[in-house]
């Protein structure tokens, strides 16, 4: 056993003398690494951050007001039966450019020819009783046969009857004579009393079938249907063979030249609106394209639902590109403001919802918050922050904060 704890002393011993040796050879060590380190020299600077630059520049702004609405036609009609009946020729279809008075569709006319000729036949019937010809315009009581017999007659009789007084006084006839003389005057008269009322009848009664003659040439007029605008065919909604009930829908007619597009604008800006500003307009159906136009109607109201005015601008459409329905997006110039600030966009930086820029002056980068207005293409309108002069950051403003040192590279500026 004694042999067997020296064993385990003498292994002891070796282990501890083993850790000490390493421990001090590290010691050594980090004793000249310290030594080595402070013996370099001081901490650089950080190096220059290559920059480009352009500057912030005055410029004159549009100051407007966005709205979005449909496009519709300065005239939308649809086009309904006036008469009934079978529809014989369809002479206009979808798309189509119409004239106004110009024929798109006829109805079997037969029936209502005959209607006009019959009522003609009434009316010439009337005025042969008048002793007039049928198509004397206006006629005057005395001048129709009927009361110009009667008038003879009347004036016949009392001729007789003066004449046969004058010889009853001189006794050479009898009383008798005069009487018959003097019943045959007042039957005359009579008679021209009634003639007169009976002419007067024949002639309302003229005038009545000459307004059923209008009617009946109105009626057969309508089997040639027209169109009553310029413009184009937006929907044929009958076929040939058709029969039509009065009041049936036709067609529907679009006059898009000019267009109208119809929209809301915020109630805030209803001081500033008034008929005739400059409108423009885009429209997804012609992307990249701006239309220009003028604002034509405003309304006295404003909407209770959303605190809108509803307003009316139209745009010239020669061409026909606009179509009505289409969804536009507007904005009403109200004024052009010279004074505004533009900026390119490459020197916009947003973090966090914050937007700024970095002011390059004396070789510093000075980090600086705006505010943003209108999009002007490849500039924005800055309306605080930012003054027209200014030199701005236009490429690598990530590596920039407050205080960088830059160094400005010639070149065209690169976000």
């Amino acid at each position: 056993m004694t042999d067997m704890t020296n064993m385990i002393f003498r292994a002891a011993v070796t282990a501890s003398l083993l850790a000490a040796i390493i421990l001090t050879a590290g010691c050594g060590k980090t004793n000249a690494d310290s030594k080595g380190t402070s013996s370099k020299p001081g901490v650089q600077a950080p190096e220059e951050v290559q920059v480009r630059v352009d500057t912030a520049r005055r410029t004159a702004i549009q100051r407007k007001v966005e709205f979005v609405g449909s496009l519709a036609g300065v005239e939308q009609v649809t086009l309904s039966s006036e008469s009934e009946g079978t529809i014989d020729k369809v002479h206009a279809d979808l798309g189509d450019p119409v004239r106004k008075g110009q024929v798109l569709l006829s109805v079997v006319p037969d029936e209502f020819r005959f209607r006009a000729e019959q009522a003609r036949a009434e009316a010439a019937q009337v005025a042969a009783k008048l002793g007039i010809a049928p198509d004397t315009e206006t006629a005057e009581i005395d001048g129709t046969s009927l009361v110009r017999k009667a008038v003879a007659e009347y004036n016949n009789a009392k001729t007789d009857l003066e004449r046969r007084k004058g010889i009853f006084e001189k006794n050479l006839i009898a009383r008798k004579e005069v009487d018959d003389a003097e019943a045959r005057y007042l039957v005359a008269e009579a008679n021209l009393r009634a003639a007169r009322e009976e002419a007067n009848n024949l002639l309302a009664t003229l005038r009545g079938k000459r307004a059923q003659v209008g009617i009946a040439e109105k009626k057969l007029a309508d089997t040639q249907v027209r169109s009553p605008i310029d413009g184009s065919v937006e929907a044929r909604l009958v076929s040939a063979g058709e029969y039509l009930k009065v009041a049936t829908p036709m067609f529907r007619l679009v006059n898009d030249r000019p267009i109208r597009m119809l929209g809301e604008v915020p109630e805030f800006y209803a001081g500033s609106l008034r008929a005739g500003l400059a409108v423009e307009l885009s429209v997804d159906g012609r992307p990249g394209k701006v239309y220009r136009g003028t604002l034509r109607r405003i309304a006295p109201s404003s909407n209770v639902a959303n605190r809108a005015i509803n307003v009316e601008a139209l745009f010239p459409n020669e061409s026909g590109e606009l179509k009505s329905g289409f969804f536009g997006k507007g904005a009403v110039i109200l004024r052009i403001d010279p004074n505004g600030v533009a900026i390119p966009k490459q020197a916009v930086v947003t973090f966090a919802g914050i937007e700024k820029v970095f002011a390059i002056s004396g070789g510093t980068a000075r980090e600086r918050r705006v505010k943003l207005g209108d999009d002007l293409g490849d500039l924005v309108e800055a309306t605080e922050g930012v003054s027209a002069g200014d030199t701005l950051a236009v490429s690598n403003t990530g590596k920039l904060v407050e205080g960088s040192r830059v160094a400005i590279t010639a070149g065209d500026a690169k976000p």
